[in-house]
């Protein structure tokens, strides 16, 4: 029986963890894992939780059950580590879990924990602050600086749309300076994003791998809520890319060079940071558990 800690938010998924726990410590233990349930307890717990237990040198692995922040969480604690960390589906988006190819039934992906195998993974920085999906300036950095997080505890994805159409509706589009591999950019929107998917399903940066090294850079140079909504429109279609303001280049680092205070956000929390902020691929990456043909 391999050992494994289960890093777990009491509070994700409106507190299906409490629920949903022993099951999937059963689950866990039939594909071969004999899982410790640790909880958190609040903000930056599951890195000091993961830390500890790759420094113990007793766990194959570490599992999660939360939301993406938690994994990001656990994955900093990780980092450097010859311990691999696998998520259980356990958010509202699940957007890690998504692009490596797991279930996103969290006992599905215990009963499969077995059949999986390490991956290594890259893991981005934005002012030296790591992130597993992405980092962004715009509009979407701006509704998440602005969001109520006692809103956005309650009522998930429900309460970022509404602010999001609030901020859409005053947003002045501020040109966002992106300084990447010997060149200058300007837009409106601008992600640097190591996973394709964002916010769930939306297919944002189609070409993006998380082992390359590399980070695809999406640009959207609208300036109008006209063209906002279309561009929103054409990325849940997968059609963004085919845009005339929307561009997509490869890069190895980039630098949001300004305006003076820009918005920023990392796998959807707010960054608070001055210009001008270093974005790239650290140089630790991170072991995963994923399938084969992940």
């Amino acid at each position: 029986m391999r050992r494994a800690v289960l890093i777990y938010n009491p509070v994700a998924g409106r507190q299906r963890a409490a629920r949903q726990l022993m099951p999937l410590l059963t689950a866990l233990r039939e594909a071969g894992f004999k899982a410790e349930p640790t909880p958190t307890a609040g903000p930056g717990d599951a890195t000091r939780l993961a830390a500890k237990a790759a420094e113990d040198g007793t766990v194959e692995a570490v599992f999660t059950y939360g939301g993406d922040g938690t994994l990001r969480e656990a994955a900093v604690g990780l980092l450097g580590t010859e311990v691999p960390l696998c998520p259980l589906a356990g958010g509202t988006t699940n957007v890690v879990v998504r692009a490596l190819g797991l279930p996103l039934r969290p006992l599905t992906g215990a009963r499969r924990a077995g059949t999986l195998v390490r991956r290594r993974m890259d893991v981005g920085r934005c002012a030296d602050k790591p992130f597993l999906m992405m980092a962004s300036s715009g509009l979407d950095a701006s509704v998440l600086n602005r969001q109520d997080a006692e809103l956005k505890a309650r009522y998930g994805r429900a309460s970022v749309l509404v602010q999001g159409v609030g901020e859409w509706w005053t947003y002045d589009y501020a040109p966002v300076v992106v300084e990447a591999d010997g060149r200058t950019f300007e837009a409106s929107f601008a992600a640097l994003c190591n996973l394709p998917l964002y916010g769930g399903t939306f297919r944002l940066a189609p070409s993006a791998r998380p082992d390359d090294g590399r980070l695809e850079l999406v640009l959207f140079h609208g300036k109008t809520r006209a063209a906002t909504l279309a561009f929103a429109l054409a990325v849940a279609r997968g059609s963004h890319v085919r845009r005339a303001d929307v561009q997509v280049v490869s890069v190895e680092e980039a630098v949001f060079a300004g305006p003076e205070g820009l918005p920023i956000q990392v796998d959807g929390d707010p960054v608070v940071a001055t210009a001008p902020v270093r974005i790239d691929v650290g140089p630790e990456r991170l072991w995963v558990l994923a399938p084969p043909d992940a």
